[in-house]
């Protein structure tokens, strides 16, 4: 889009609790004003009066969608993704590779690498390793056979392989070998998360303590249940304050009551994400994928033969629209669940999860039920209702 836009007379989440109504302009891809009544001269005007601006949606684990997974794509089958989730509202992305053999990895590493240069869809921010370093115990629908013991020279391949792109990798602490692996990615920039775990709460804080680890994914799931004697991990996540904590809700991993917990103990650690896989966009009933049969239902995705969640079919717009639906909470702090927390998880909060000047445009107009009207990414309107 050549010269400055002028999005006039929106509803704006900022960075607090309130919504105030204004103008932002966006000139050469950032945001560079916001306030009332701006007029810049030679500016394209877009009215958006009844129309809630907000920061592009960020989503740190998405497995796939819309027919893909990122286990198994072509660069332009991740850009065809990458599209499609601009009309879920969502601007940036850590497209999440499951436990997989290590040449099946290398691969999808390589294919997510030349993907990221393509544009036309959601950016993406970084890779998201979710196994193979997993346990198997805890392992929910990775397969045994694809489930390895930690491996500094194979977690040294997958970060030559990625190019600088490896940002988050997910493994279970307790593991022999975790450890090292965990100071190896730490020191080298790399959000070390804990999942599919069985570690005891000191196995944790232990790996908190001496190896950086920073994250948890996906809370309550893939993980021993909270226990008041025998400390798990869950009891260890919502206790250490250093832990952000990855959370899914589409009404399967999580109740609702559940997500009301999560924020009285883990307020301004926690954030929203879609778990979503290949089904998502996909019409509902058994869908044959990977050498695997699934059941798709009212967004649940599970495994046939075994009956274990598979992920989600729901986006993270969806997760945003089912926390104000079955929640107290308004919809600002929901939607800064999946803007500027994500945003500060992956170190980018100058630059993303926030409207305020020098910060990218990458913005969403949402209606009154909460349905993308536009999606602006870099400053070009990419989408619109």
């Amino acid at each position: 889009m050549g010269g400055a836009t002028l999005i006039q007379g929106a509803t704006i989440l900022g960075e607090g609790p309130h919504l105030d109504r204004g103008d932002i302009l966006v000139d050469r891809g950032k945001i560079r004003r916001v306030g009332p009544r701006l007029s810049p001269r030679g500016a394209r005007v877009i009215r958006s009066g009844g129309l809630l601006a907000s920061p592009g949606l960020i989503d740190t684990q998405i497995n796939g969608g819309f027919g893909h997974s990122f286990s198994e794509t072509t660069p332009d089958q991740v850009l065809e993704v990458g599209k499609k989730l601009l009309s879920h509202g969502i601007t940036g992305y850590l497209p999440t590779l499951i436990s997989l053999p290590k040449a099946m990895t290398r691969r999808g590493i390589a294919s997510l690498v030349s993907a990221a240069r393509l544009k036309g869809g959601a950016e993406i921010l970084g890779i998201h390793l979710e196994g193979p370093f997993l346990c198997p115990e805890r392992r929910g629908a990775h397969r045994a056979s694809h489930l390895r013991r930690p491996s500094l020279a194979e977690f040294r391949q997958y970060w030559k392989d990625a190019k600088g792109l490896l940002r988050m990798m997910t493994l279970a602490p307790e593991l022999p070998g975790a450890l090292g692996v965990i100071r190896e990615g730490s020191r080298r920039g790399v959000i070390m998360a804990a999942g599919h775990s069985n570690a005891t709460a000191w196995e944790v804080t232990n790996a908190v303590l001496k190896g950086g680890l920073r994250h948890v994914t996906h809370v309550f799931n893939g993980m021993a249940p909270l226990h008041h004697r025998n400390e798990s991990i869950l009891n260890a996540a919502l206790l250490i304050d250093r832990l952000t904590c990855g959370f899914i809700y589409d009404r399967q991993h999580l109740s609702a009551g559940t997500a009301k917990l999560l924020f009285k103990l883990k307020a301004g650690s926690l954030v929203l994400v879609s778990d979503a896989v290949f089904a998502l966009g996909a019409p509902e009933g058994e869908i044959r994928h990977d050498g695997e049969t699934y059941g798709v239902s009212r967004g649940r995705v599970t495994v046939k033969s075994t009956g274990r969640l598979a992920g989600s079919a729901f986006s993270l717009l969806d997760g945003v629209r089912c926390l104000i639906a079955d929640t107290d909470l308004p919809p600002p702090r929901v939607l800064h669940l999946a803007t500027s927390a994500p945003a500060r998880l992956l170190g980018l909060e100058r630059r993303k999860g926030a409207l305020r000047a020098g910060a990218d445009a990458d913005l969403v107009l949402f209606d009154k039920q909460m349905r993308v009207r536009m999606t602006m990414l870099g400053g070009d309107v990419r989408y619109e209702a």
